[in-house]
């Protein structure tokens, strides 16, 4: 048993923690814990004690669950919980890849922690107070279980602030990280620079879908629009006939046409284009491009933006759908957490509308295995993968 503070739940809310849900929001405490913010605290229930996990009185979640037992939160309690993790995530993952997220969030009872492993370099995230107060064990565990070559810090995250933590530290915690490094997915390769890349320096989460695509664009020109690195383009180049990559940074443009060198293909200049989605896409001229990948950054941090989120999802694929001719194939993605998938198909059907065709569906996925969502967290569940087919 710990020795923690208490942090008492009213009884009618007891139910809704046993079935597993990891936030405790403030409105279901009974008696706030008396203590710093971050600190570990015990979950009660009358005489019961349903677990242990962290305190802020700063935001509307009042207390992040870490386990469903009363028991101590240290470097051993890591341990145990990432060596699971890693038996787990290794075993399901392919050998001709060697980047993946090894630390989900809610997801693996970690709530506010992110860790990428990229090639045996190590990219951590720490989003909540409770959590960075817990990066010495933390830290500890990873080295202890994976050895990494080093431990990358990346938490240069907007939410910090929502928490009251005023730094967003990025940096090396543990041993020496190279510039770039080089990573295999589904047997591509790709650079990565993990100290100044987006997010944690690549986006891991669509890697099956990437995988996908290649059907999709066999024989097509195929437009990759938010390109970033190139991570669509690079599966698309080994089947479509011609690939052009897009983006609004010029960093980004650089690094994307290295990674198609990175994999044996060269593309013209023109077919790398440093250009603004929404002012490009309406000005293609119809039928340039016979797929369109769409795969936007979140335009939602918060359910404030959502209205306005579903607008420029609207926005670009009624575009995109506008540009392509008959048969046309359109793949949108989504990451905003805050639309659902059902929304987000009806934000497809509205686009459909606007662009007047109809769409048929050939494929939805959402997450991989190192991104999932628990059924009790269903707000784990982000990320939206559509692939339609457009009949005029």
């Amino acid at each position: 048993m710990s020795s923690y503070p208490e942090a008492r739940i009213r009884p009618e809310r007891k139910k809704s923690v046993l079935s597993g849900h990891p936030w405790i929001f403030s409105g279901a405490l009974s008696e706030r814990p008396k203590v710093a913010d971050g600190s570990l605290v015990s979950l009660v229930c009358g005489t019961e004690r349903l677990g242990t996990g962290y305190y802020n009185s700063r935001t509307d979640i009042a207390v992040r669950m870490l386990s469903n037992r009363d028991e101590a939160i240290d470097r051993d309690f890591f341990v145990r919980r990432f060596a699971k993790l890693k038996k787990g995530r290794e075993s399901w993952l392919s050998a001709d890849t060697n980047a993946y997220r090894v630390v989900f969030g809610e997801a693996d009872h970690c709530p506010g922690l992110v860790v990428d492993n990229y090639a045996g370099v190590l990219v951590v995230q720490f989003h909540t107070m409770g959590m960075d107060r817990l990066r010495q064990p933390v830290v500890a565990a990873l080295q202890e279980v994976f050895s990494p070559a080093a431990i990358v810090e990346r938490s240069d995250l907007a939410g910090r602030r929502h928490e009251g933590l005023e730094n967003a530290p990025v940096g090396v915690l543990h041993g020496k990280a190279p510039e770039e490094l080089e990573i295999r997915e589904n047997g591509c390769r790709f650079w990565v620079d993990v100290l100044r890349g987006q997010k944690t320096g690549f986006f891991l989460d669509q890697r099956e879908n990437r995988l996908s695509l290649r059907r999709w664009s066999a024989g097509r020109s195929l437009l990759n629009v938010f390109c970033y690195t190139g991570g669509f383009s690079v599966y698309a180049a080994s089947s479509a006939k011609r690939v052009v990559s897009l983006d609004a940074s010029a960093p980004a443009i650089a690094m994307c046409r290295r990674n198609l060198e990175l994999n044996g293909f060269r593309f013209p200049d023109e077919d790398f284009r440093v250009q603004d989605a929404f002012e490009a896409l309406p000005k293609l001229a119809k039928g340039e491009f016979d797929c369109i990948v769409l795969d936007p950054p979140s335009f939602a941090k918060s359910r404030m933006q959502v209205k306005n989120a579903i607008k420029a999802y609207t926005t670009i694929n009624t575009q995109a759908l506008q540009a392509l001719p008959d048969d046309g194939i359109l793949v949108s993605a989504s990451c905003t957490s805050h639309i659902d998938p059902l929304t987000f198909l009806k934000i497809l059907h509205q686009s459909s509308v606007n662009a007047g065709c109809n769409l048929k569906v050939l494929e939805i996925k959402d997450q991989p295995f190192d991104h999932p969502y628990n059924l009790s967290f269903p707000e784990g569940r982000y990320l939206k993968f559509v692939v339609v087919q457009k009949n005029g």
